[in-house]
């Protein structure tokens, strides 16, 4: 070895024992100090390689003289820890933004050291393994928990802990004494099968801390970790210790447990009967719903709690929908936020001013709200700078004043919600005010409930987005789009008991789809359940109780429709199975039995007829949105196939996943392969195309232009769009439906969608040749077997229902199919007689006509049933298929409610009228004439039927024939 040699190995000989020597000394002072300072759950939760690796990690950061600020990360990836050199109110919530957020937190360990000069935080990613009854350490605590809750929690049976201990990981079952065990399986049983939030305040051996534990269903762990983080930081609680875990809900999803050992302000344990608890633990029930906007908001302003700052946020949202028709670019959402912002005390006095008019052990005074208002309107007059911001204000105290009823001070709401008055956003679009407008606010959501008549159905949609960009157009048009299609809904309801509504919910960007329409409908259920601790706490200066009916719409599964059902029963709502329609078991599902389809077929025919082609006998083609995987479109391919055969040819059909293009016909097979198998257009099978076909996938080469313009590009001899958003063919770009020649690419449209043509679309296309058959008649047969649904659930019991099922559908289905014919028949032969009128505008005036005089009818019923009950009753006993009035005998009378069978009585009559008579003759007839012209009516029907019956029975020779006049005559004419 050469002297160099020599000499580098004593030097690094002398700088090993340096660095022994270094680490030794720093091992024997940290060491000691770790062992003693860090709390014995900290050696009871870590393995000992782990603790040794954390001591390794802080030895040799202070030999080094470095900050003892380290992340130590898994090979895998699977777990990280940080390590800190001093814990204070907010560090955990500072640890946990640092985290990954495309990996799902599993757990959570938080441990601090006694005299707070270090803090390990351990973070789990991934799914945990499950709780393992064979593994003999946690086969003894499921019996060491079977044996403390017998004698401590005896309703925990030994059969609910050990179906307990199967939803839980084998690192919560080895990690949790069963003390802890009984605790928090006591908050399990407050949020299983809901999403709500429990949080549990308790007493620590350490006098001088408290732990607090929050239960919530199917949160983001991260994000949930992070809230709660944040917000006991903000009360200047200071976390010692916390975990997170999760709790297998069965099919409801999840429920994660975050327990903190906290101080608190004052350095001691949390008093449970101080304001300060009272406020934290009301946040701790809500912060899974709150808005980021409006934690944001809070959190700028130390002074401003979350209730407020949800009430400025929901506040400006509401007005958006009304200012943005006043200017869309000064009134957008993000500009309303800071001009309030800027003005935040007068924008804290109107959030006051809600809060203490629906205070409900303390309401507002009528006198005291009216000059609280004056004063504020004032004040905003004289002291605001800028027009823009005083009309922020001004419009946000008249929402106040608009404001029916709230949930505002319900502790366990899930989202702001609001029953206001429509005349708050009515505009020159908006001219028909509505009878009644909820509106839901929570977090990355808002939506809004609308309906014209006391009693009316219409379905809840829910709109996903999936930018920025659209998310603000979709936000600029929200209430339109629920006024728009409740309206359209309105006109389609003529002829069953309940006016027209609809919901329409809002996600933005990253929402969770389920998570909003839950917030929603149970938003909507705070303000009209019965239930007693919830109505204790709602100021209601409606002063009239209210049923909702719904029904799904788009992005509206089965399994929220079964949890909407639930969620009412367990809210104590009067009917909950009457509150959402299409329900899998006890209902008519739409998409099984193609409900909607059934109605658009018949139109269908009824039009092709209407141009001189007879789809019973002759061939037709048809070009189609909405994909056999959809409710309507599916069903139509089905239904068209069972009716017209082969003289069906459908070349060409658009949906989210592509298109299908065959001017010879897609194969109609192959097609209905796809329908049975749920599956888009995209996956039909090449080799089934002909030799001019295609399809094209939205992925391929110009595949999104080729989807968005097939309902213009392709000629056929009908359209009928069965999918696609509102207002897809409009103003600007219905002429792109034309030929080169000005000739239309289809003459007929059924609109087997809601809203897919605007008003002045299909009054240009009307005008250039098309027949359209607008969605308020043409679809309208889905809302129908809702109705008819509902009412069997206000009637029978679910056995009772499932009973009769089987002849309950079939005779559904043939009412509908009279229903659209009757409709489609009278249109066509109104039409006939006057065509310069286009068919959307007849349909629009038949609607109206049969509004009108059921609105009529059924502000006189009580009148005319005294005068003939029977003549009246017995038209609810046609509306309703036989086997339901059957079943259910007088529960049809003392069981649903009276305002439905009176609306029942009114659209039958309106409906018989019209049908057999037409509409033109009582557009104009004073209203105070026309219930008594009705029931006259009515009378002389029911003779003109006996009188049928007599010359049907007789030996007349020309018997056939004066049936035939006998049916075909006007009633109206011989009462005229």
């Amino acid at each position: 070895m050469s002297p160099v040699e020599h000499q580098a190995v004593a030097d690094s000989k002398s700088v090993i024992g340096e660095l022994t020597d270094s680490f030794r000394k720093t091992s024997e002072a940290v060491v000691p100090w770790f062992h003693a300072q860090m709390p014995p759950m900290y050696f009871q939760d870590t393995d000992h390689a782990t603790q040794l690796a954390h001591l390794r990690a802080i030895i040799a950061a202070k030999a080094s003289g470095r900050p003892l600020e380290l992340t130590l990360k898994a090979d895998d990836n699977a777990q990280w820890t940080f390590v800190r050199p001093l814990n204070y109110p907010g560090v955990l919530a500072e640890l946990v933004r640092e985290l990954p957020k495309d990996r799902p937190l599993r757990a959570a360990k938080i441990h601090t050291a006694r005299d707070g000069q270090l803090v390990i935080d351990t973070f789990e990613f991934g799914q945990g393994a499950p709780f393992d009854p064979n593994d003999p350490d946690q086969a003894l605590k499921l019996e060491q928990t079977m044996g403390y809750a017998a004698l401590n929690l005896p309703q925990w049976s030994a059969d609910k802990v050990r179906d307990y201990f199967h939803r839980c990981s084998a690192d919560y079952v080895l990690t949790v004494t069963p003390l802890r065990m009984c605790s928090h399986w006591e908050l399990y049983q407050q949020v299983t099968g809901t999403d709500g939030t429990a949080v549990s305040l308790e007493a620590e051996s350490d006098l001088t801390q408290s732990r607090i534990v929050v239960a919530a269903g199917n949160v983001t762990t991260r994000t949930m970790l992070e809230r709660v983080a944040n917000r006991l930081a903000r009360s200047s609680c200071n976390i010692h210790r916390a975990y997170l875990d999760t709790i297998n809900d069965g099919r409801n999803g999840t429920i994660s447990l975050l327990g903190f050992v906290v101080h608190g302000p004052d350095g001691k344990a949390i008093d449970p009967a101080s304001a300060m608890w009272q406020h934290v633990r009301a946040d701790l029930l809500r912060l899974k719903w709150l808005d980021d906007r409006t934690l944001a908001l809070a959190y700028r302003h130390n002074d401003l709690s979350l209730t407020r700052a949800e009430i400025i946020t929901a506040l400006g949202d509401l007005i958006h929908q009304a200012l943005v028709k006043v200017n869309p670019y000064a009134y957008n959402p993000d500009r309303i936020a800071t001009l309030a912002e800027r003005n935040l005390p007068k924008v804290i006095a109107i959030a006051d001013l809600f809060l203490d008019r629906f205070n409900p052990d303390k309401p507002l005074a009528d006198a005291d709200f009216e000059k609280r208002c004056a004063g504020l309107t004032k004040d905003i007059e004289s002291t605001v700078d800028g027009d823009e911001a005083r009309t922020v204000l001004k419009r946000m105290l008249r929402a106040v004043q608009s404001v029916f009823r709230t949930n505002i001070y319900l502790e366990t709401r899930w989202g702001l919600a609001m029953r206001f008055d429509p005349a708050l956003l009515a505009t020159e679009e908006r001219s028909e005010l509505p009878y009644g407008a909820f509106f839901v606010h929570a977090r990355a959501f808002n939506g809004f409930h609308v309906r014209f008549r006391d009693i009316a159905r219409g379905g809840v949609r829910a709109i996903r987005t999936v930018g920025a960009d659209q998310f603000a157009r979709e936000s600029e048009r929200l209430y339109d789009e629920a006024y728009n299609l409740a309206f359209a809904q309105q006109l389609k309801n003529k002829d069953i008991p309940e006016g027209g509504a609809k919901a329409a919910v809002l996600l933005a960007p990253g929402a969770q789809l389920e998570r909003s329409v839950k917030g929603f409908v149970d938003g909507l259920l705070d303000l009209i359940t019965p239930d007693a601790n919830a109505r204790k706490r709602i100021v209601d200066r409606f002063g009239q109780t209210e049923l909702l009916y719904l029904g799904p719409d788009e992005n509206i599964t089965p399994a929220l429709i079964e949890w909407i059902v639930d969620r009412a029963k367990r809210r104590g709502y009067s009917v909950p199975t009457a509150l959402m329609s299409s329900k899998p078991g006890a209902g008519i599902n739409h998409k099984q039995y193609g409900v909607t389809s059934e109605g658009v077929t018949v139109f269908l025919e009824v039009a092709l007829k209407a141009v001189g082609i007879d789809p019973r006998k002759q061939k037709f083609t048809v070009k189609m949105t909405g994909g056999p995987d959809g409710d309507v479109g599916g069903n139509m391919i089905k239904i068209m196939h069972r009716e017209f055969g082969d003289n069906a040819r459908i070349v060409a059909i658009a949906d989210g996943s592509g298109v299908g293009e065959d001017p010879d016909g897609l194969d109609h097979q192959e097609l209905l392969r796809l329908f049975k198998s749920e599956l888009p257009i995209s996956f039909f099978e090449r080799n089934r195309l002909g030799r001019r076909g295609r399809i094209v996938g939205l992925q391929d080469a110009n595949g999104v232009n080729l989807r968005n313009t097939l309902h213009n590009r392709i000629v056929a001899d009908a359209f009928v769009p069965c999918g696609g958003r509102p207002n897809t063919i409009h103003s600007q770009n219905w002429r792109e439906y034309l030929q080169a020649d000005g000739t239309p690419s289809s003459k007929v449209i059924v609109e087997g969608a809601n809203l897919f043509l605007t008003p002045d679309a299909r009054a240009q296309l009307s005008d250039c040749g098309v027949l359209i058959f607008k969605d308020s008649s043409a679809n309208k047969c889905g809302v129908i077997t809702s109705s008819y649904e509902i009412g069997a659930c206000m009637m029978l019991s679910e056995s009772e229902f499932l009973g009769i099922k089987e002849r309950f559908v079939p005779q559904v289905l043939e009412k509908l199919r009279g229903f659209a014919r009757s409709e489609a028949e009278l249109l066509t032969r109104v039409h006939a007689h006057r065509p310069q009128i286009p068919l959307p505008e007849i349909s629009v005036r038949l609607s109206r006509a049969m509004i009108r005089i059921s609105d009529a009818l059924e502000a006189e019923l009580d009148r005319l049933e005294q005068r003939e009950p029977d003549l009246l009753h017995q038209l609810v006993m046609d509306h309703l298929p036989k086997v339901l009035t059957d079943t259910a005998g007088e529960r049809l009378w003392n069981r649903t409610p009276r305002p439905y069978l009176k609306w029942i009585m009114a659209k039958s009559l309106a409906g018989r009228i019209v049908y057999r008579e037409g509409f033109e003759y009582l557009e104009s007839m004073p209203m105070a004439a026309i219930a008594d012209l009705a029931l006259h009516y009515l009378k002389m029907d029911v003779e003109r039927r006996r009188l049928i019956q007599q010359v049907q029975n007789s030996n007349l020779p020309d018997r056939d024939r004066l049936t035939e006049v006998l049916s075909e005559a006007g009633i109206l004419q011989t009462l005229e």
